[in-house]
């Protein structure tokens, strides 16, 4: 192996790494989700909310029947349930327009930083 032999191939190797790091960087910069994983578009969002009005109603008022049929209660767990079912469904539709996506949990909207992050902060 000659010495020119070994320049075109750390040219190469140079290269390589060159086009590995631009693809990673083009990676990087593309559309990534956001935390709420919200639909692009007026007709996405639209369904979604739609679809989780509409399962929490069901699914809230089939456990209710279900309920009253096994436990002879006629109206009782379905009127109870289906309001519960609402609810959840509009819960669901807030969830998604404040944008808590999928987290469960409390949210502090106005955070509080302790003093080694404000420390930090100002050291940065």
């Amino acid at each position: 192996m000659s010495v020119d032999d070994n320049e075109g191939g750390d040219k190469r190797l140079k290269d390589i790494e060159r086009r590995i790091n631009a693809m990673q960087q083009e990676t990087q910069k593309g559309d990534q989700p956001s935390r709420s994983a919200l639909p692009k578009g007026m007709g996405a969002i639209m369904g979604r909310v739609a679809t989780e009005l509409v399962a929490g109603v069901i699914v809230g008022a089939f456990i209710g029947w279900a309920l009253d049929k096994w436990l002879d209660t006629s109206p009782l767990f379905l009127l109870v349930l289906f309001f519960l079912g609402a609810i959840a469904g509009m819960l669901n539709v807030w969830r998604i327009f404040t944008g808590r996506g999928l987290a469960a949990g409390y949210f502090d909207e106005h955070k509080q930083t302790s003093d080694t992050d404000k420390e930090r902060e100002r050291n940065e």
